[in-house]
């Protein structure tokens, strides 16, 4: 699943919106809905994604009204799904892979 959180305080991102596409095309349930503090330690991997960064792993999440760590793998090491749309994305860019979306143009 590709799960991003629906809130007023998340800007509209190109990047989000081309990772949704991304991974609802490798087969994943994207999903756009709020999501409550008790779910993430239920997420295999977490990320954050923007224009430079593309999308980010997060090791660990620090709830600081229980004191509570929920750790993504092992903490350090990026995420299989996350490193996918990474990649994906990056090919799409760099003109390594076709462009089935439309989103390149080529300036000469």
């Amino acid at each position: 699943k590709y799960i991003t959180p629906k809130s007023p305080s998340i800007l509209p991102s190109i990047t989000n919106k081309s990772l949704r596409t991304l991974a609802e095309d490798m087969g994943l349930k994207v999903e756009e809905r709020p999501v409550p503090v008790e779910e993430l330690a239920s997420f295999e991997e977490a990320g954050a994604c923007g224009t430079a960064a593309v999308i980010s792993p997060i090791g660990y999440v620090f709830d600081i009204d229980t004191e509570e760590k929920i750790t993504y793998g092992d903490g350090q090491t990026v995420g299989k799904t996350c490193l996918a749309l990474y990649n994906k994305l990056q090919d799409i860019q760099y003109g390594r892979c076709e462009d089935k979306f439309n989103w390149t143009i080529v300036v000469e």
